[in-house]
């Protein structure tokens, strides 16, 4: 049981990675059931690509800010990210953020199905 019983922050006042390309809201907020962070993309930029195949996590994605896609390596597809759409990527399918003209920030939520939360050591 979580000993969690409401917390709050500004984006931008939660602990940060990279020079604030990424925002960490899980410790930033006391979370333990779940991993999420905000990535802040400029314009026009698209980030390494990856899986987590490791972690086995699924991850959702759901727009703040600015418009982009999920790009898909395995054909190339791009999912939107954008005022209308959110979207879902198991883990072993590698994938990819690009941003639009205005950038991007995104709220990234993940966890592996049927067990407990193990926190992502970025070290």
């Amino acid at each position: 049981m979580s000993d969690l019983t409401a917390s709050g922050s500004s984006i931008d006042a939660l602990p940060d990675m990279w020079d604030g390309f990424m925002r960490m809201v899980r410790p930033g907020l006391g979370i333990t059931a779940f991993g999420a962070n905000i990535m802040n993309l400029p314009p026009d930029y698209t980030t390494r690509s990856h899986d987590e195949s490791r972690s086995g996590q699924e991850e959702l994605y759901v727009r703040l800010a600015g418009a982009g896609w999920i790009v898909l390596d395995a054909d190339g597809e791009r999912l939107p990210l954008d005022e209308e759409h959110l979207a879902a990527v198991g883990p072993g399918t590698s994938r990819a953020l690009a941003s639009g003209p205005e950038g991007l920030r995104v709220l990234i939520i993940g966890s592996a199905p049927g067990r407990g939360y193990e926190p992502v050591d970025y070290g």
